[in-house]
């Protein structure tokens, strides 16, 4: 339950126009360290940069009424509608990533990876 290995996807703001292909919106705009207080905050695209949790880690942030908690999510063709009950799904940060490259998305943004400003 401590291990850090989940990716949050907001499914609340996913799920307008969200096809299989296109990227989610993910929980925590930067990743903290394991000694860190984690990062609830703000959102973004890139999975290198989202924030890595745990489950105790939702437990623990008064937010877990809002999750899907019971059981693995993975990524699907209907992930938003499937779970369209829920603000947020968890889901493993490994299986998103093969997601990602299955579609060509970046992990990181153009800065983040040796582009300029503009993210070219």
């Amino acid at each position: 339950m401590k291990e850090r290995k989940y990716l949050a996807i907001s499914i609340k703001h996913t799920e307008y126009k969200w096809k299989f292909g296109k990227p989610c919106v993910l929980w925590g705009w930067h990743q903290t360290k394991d000694d860190e207080k984690r990062c609830f905050a703000d959102y973004t695209q890139y999975p290198n940069k989202a924030e890595v949790y745990s489950l105790q880690d939702w437990l623990d942030s008064g937010y877990g009424s809002i999750i899907k908690m019971d059981e693995p999510v993975h990524m699907t063709i209907d992930l938003c509608r499937k779970y369209k009950n829920y603000d947020t799904v968890l889901i493993d940060k490994e299986e998103y990533i093969g997601y990602c490259k299955m579609a060509c998305l970046p992990l990181a943004h153009q800065t983040e990876i040796g582009g300029d400003e503009q993210g070219v």
